[in-house]
Parts: C-alpha cells; structure tokens; sequence
C-alpha cells in the first residue's frame, strides 16, 4: 500500500511516497507563478514619486496560468497570510508611503505554491495648493507660498476668532458684491478638496463659503442649504445651464453661530463626492462623469449659479485650505483637532502662581483662601482646604456658546461637601459651566439662560474620596449634547452620562477653579472644541 502526504518547504510542496515503510520523494511541478493586475499601484509606469498615495484605494486581481489553483496568499511581509480564492478581487489602500513589496503565492490542490515579488511605491501627500486666512500677516495672503494670494473686497478681517485671545476670522456680510476672489487655483478634472472653519449666522438662505467658476456654474460649492437645512457639498457635472448637480449633504441640520469645519472631496480613483463635517464623513455619492475644466477664478463668499453670483456667505470664515486631490480620513480629522487654550500642569513648585503652558497665556495669579502647592496627580498639584479657597485666571478662558472640553484630574478628601473643581465665571452668579463635586457625585453642569434659569443640564458621574480621578466634561455644540467621563489611573475613562438638547450661552468671565473645593485639582486642560 502507498500512502502520499505533503511537506511544506520554501513555498513549495515535497509529496512524499511511503512504500512498505521506505519514504521515497516524488516530483510534483508547482504552479505558474502569479500575476496581479491593478490600476493604481503598478511595478512601471508610475510618476518618479510613486503611484497613488496614502488612503487612495485600489483593487488588485491575482491570476496563474496554472488551472489547478485553488487559492492565493498575499500580503506585504515574506510570509503572507491573506487568502483569496481566484478570481476574487481585493480592495487595498495604504496608510503610508514610500516603497512597498506585494508579495503573491499561487496555491494548487496539493498545497504546492509558487511565489512572486510586486515591488511599487506610495506616492507622499501632495501638498495644499492654498491656504488663506491662516493668519499671517496679510490677511489675503496665500500661505502656502504657491502664490494664490485674494482680492478681498467688503470683507471685515478682524471678527472675533474661534477661540478667546485668538486669531481673527474673516466676516462676510451676504452681498455677492463683496467677498474674496483669486484666478483659477484647483484642477476640477481631478481630484480634489475644499476644507473651511465656517460660522453661519444667517440660514434664511443658500449659502456659499468656497467655489470655482466656469462660464455659467461653479465647478464646486462647499456651503448651506436651506431648503433642507443642511451643509452640503455639490460637483456640477458641466458648465451649463441646469446642470447636474452631484451632491452631498450633512446627516444632521446645520447650527447657526456655531463654529464648524467643513471639507468636501472629489475622488477621482473611486468617483466619490464626499463630505465630512467636523472631521466626521457624512454622505457620499458616486459620479456618473467627471467634472468640468474650471478655468475661471477661485471665489471665498460666494459662487456662480446660472451665470449670476449667487448665495452670498454671511457669517465668519477662517483656515481656508484647498488641495488638487482627495486627502484621507486620517487628514480631515487632523485638521479639525480642538485647540487647547488653556494648560496648567501646576508644577510650578510653590508660591501664589501657576502657569499656562498654552500658547494663549492665561496664567493664574489670583490665590484666595486654604490653597497651596502639594502631592498632585504626577508631580505636584493644588491642595484646597474648602471654605473660600480657589484659584482664578484674569480674563475668560473659553468661549461657552462654542463647542469645548474641559479634561482634569481631582480627588476628593472626603464625602459629603460640595465644592467646584473648575468654572468659567458669569454674570449675576449664574455661571455658563461648571464641573463641581455636587456631596454626591461629579456633576458637568451649564443652566439655559445667564439670568433666572429655568433649567439646569447636568452630566454626572459616581465619586470616590482618596482617589485621584480623571473627568472630563465635553460640550457638543453642533450636536447640542454635554457628556462626562470619568476614569482613574487604573481604568480606563467611561462617559459616565450624555444629555441632549442643551444650548450654550457665552460669558466673559475668568476660569475659577476649586471653589470651596476639598482635595487636589491637577493636570487641567481646556480645549475649544470636541476631543474625537
């Protein structure tokens, strides 16, 4: 009796015979070496640079002349363990760039396999083609030195910006006459991106932050849409009149006067218009055919509709960034990080002071009552004692109407006692947040008005005395939610509790933190805007 079993070496198969008990080896012919197909990332005729890019997907196809094939391995180290039956495309994109080895087995019925080597390269991101309104010193000048620089006409360059002490922004007051234009920046054949922090305050109509002009349509527009009360984002198809328009549309409805960024892709390699609203995708649709040539000028405020200027911006815009290509998730939700405004490691060693190591420099030289440097979370800390204790900034640290999160470490020294953690101060002793130890729980509370509050939101959260806690509160502005999470150093944080429909209103007053407060306050951070 003969018995045949097979020995993996290499990446081929040794089939051994065993005849009354003496193994003798017997030839098998492995399989054709594979093939792949693909239309992005290709072994030649790619740029110098590379092929595609970081995130820009592709589908390869693996094949060999081997009829007995049942199954391919694939992967980007020399053991691949990816498996596909023949036939099977598979959808690829990278997350980095630089060169990169596909490597291919053909596998037969036997087990014996054939490999192939694929060497290509990632092409890096391309950079942004412009950047405006990024604060340098000219308010219309391109910063990404490509020389895209605006003609600003009507506008006001110095509205308030989105955080306190912050950069200005740019106001546009809804008249197509006035706005910011420059010649033609983007290539609208291709893939492209218009990203934008925008402030509606007027959402009675349509509206138009960013756009590229043919003869009669605007290539693109990223903007406002009133019928349905959305953000939108739309690619026309051609230069005509009562063109098709590709667009695409925020889930929820937009909030006027509150702060949000806006980017809107074209992808040329999947022929997909996409929008993402602060950093999150939303819709996207494919495209029946690509966009047409624009060769007319960049417009900021407004776009071209039927051969008229049409949905002039009213509002702030600010950090105006487009690029001749799609850029990736993982880009979008760089742009859209919150700024930290406020950072006190209270590690300042002693005294009456402690120090922002923000950019903003909202230090803290108020010192009332039982308060001094002690043990803290990491290194030292403040130590309160209650009663009329607390420490305060000079000026306001957030903007309260605006989204924000506030991240700090506390503990309690004991239960039962109420006592603030961190405030921003308002008017008339109603103030617009504060985070506080109610002699329960932690409690993220904001009242409904600055005067005679009828409500009160709060997000709360299980205390525990002798432990250092990790709290943070986050206020959505968009989404109108405040959460708090709580963790300790050996848990992970946990929103605790989310409650909706809450509406921020603004104060001008100073950061107060540890208010009749009984324990340690450290590491305090306050960041305008979502930490995703």
């Amino acid at each position: 009796m003969r018995r045949l079993f097979g020995v993996r070496v290499g990446v081929g198969v040794v089939v051994v015979a065993l005849s009354q008990g003496v193994a003798v080896p017997v030839a098998v012919a492995a399989p054709e070496a594979p093939t792949y197909t693909s239309s992005v990332y290709r072994t030649s005729g790619c740029a110098p640079e590379g092929c595609g890019g970081i995130g820009v997907e592709d589908t390869f196809l693996f094949a060999s002349a081997s009829a007995d094939v049942v199954k391919f391995r694939w992967g980007f180290t020399d053991f691949p363990v990816a498996e596909v039956a023949p036939g099977t495309p598979v959808r690829w994109a990278p997350a980095e760039a630089g060169p990169k080895s596909l490597y291919v087995d053909a596998v037969d019925s036997s087990g014996a396999a054939t490999r192939s080597r694929f060497d290509f390269s990632v092409a890096a991101p391309r950079a942004q083609e412009a950047q405006w309104f990024a604060w340098e010193d000219d308010p219309a000048s391109d910063s990404s030195g490509n020389g895209h620089d605006l003609t600003l006409t009507g506008v006001d360059v110095a509205r308030a910006g989105r955080t306190v002490g912050g950069p200005a922004t740019v106001g546009f007051d809804g008249d197509v006459a006035t706005g910011a234009t420059t010649a033609k920046v983007l290539d609208t054949t291709q893939g492209i991106t218009v990203s934008a922090w925008v402030r509606l305050t007027d959402g009675s109509a349509d509206r138009t932050a960013v756009s590229q002009q043919g003869a009669v349509e605007s290539a693109f527009r990223l903007g406002y849409d009133a019928d349905t009360l959305r953000w939108t984002f739309a690619v026309a198809e051609k230069d005509a009149l009562g063109s098709a328009q590709r667009t695409v549309r925020s889930v929820a409805r937009a909030v006027p006067g509150v702060w949000t960024h806006l980017t809107g892709t074209y992808d040329d390699v999947s022929g997909e218009v996409r929008l993402y609203v602060d950093g999150v995708a939303q819709e996207n649709v494919p495209v029946v055919k690509k966009g047409f040539a624009a060769g007319g000028e960049l417009w900021i405020g407004k776009a071209l509709r039927s051969g008229v200027a049409a949905e002039a911006w009213r509002g702030e815009l600010t950090e105006l960034v487009v690029w001749n290509r799609a850029v990736t998730p993982r880009e979008v939700r760089e742009l859209t990080g919150a700024a930290r405004v406020g950072y006190w490691l209270f590690n300042d060693g002693g005294g009456r002071f402690a120090t922002d190591s923000s950019p903003y420099a909202h230090d803290i030289a108020t010192f009332t009552g039982d308060v001094a440097y002690g043990a803290g979370h990491g290194g030292t800390g403040l130590a309160f004692g209650g009663g009329t204790a607390s420490v305060r900034t000079s000026e306001a640290v957030l903007y309260t109407d605006q989204s924000f999160t506030v991240d700090v470490w506390a503990k309690l020294d004991g239960t039962g006692v109420p006592g603030v953690v961190v405030a921003q101060r308002g008017p008339s002793g109603v103030d617009p947040f504060t985070l506080r130890y109610d002699g329960a729980q932690w409690s993220a509370e904001m009242p409904d008005a600055s005067a005679n509050p009828t409500k009160v939101w709060r997000a709360k959260g299980d205390a525990v005395a002798g432990r250092w806690t990790h709290l943070v509160a986050t206020y959505d502005a968009s989404a109108r939610t405040l959460s708090l999470s709580v963790g300790h150093d050996d848990t992970a944080d946990v929103q605790k509790s989310s409650v909706a429909r809450v509406t921020g209103w603004n104060s001008d007053g100073v950061l107060v933190v540890g208010e009749s407060f009984r324990g340690g306050v450290d590491e305090l951070q306050t960041l305008q805007g979502v930490v995703r």
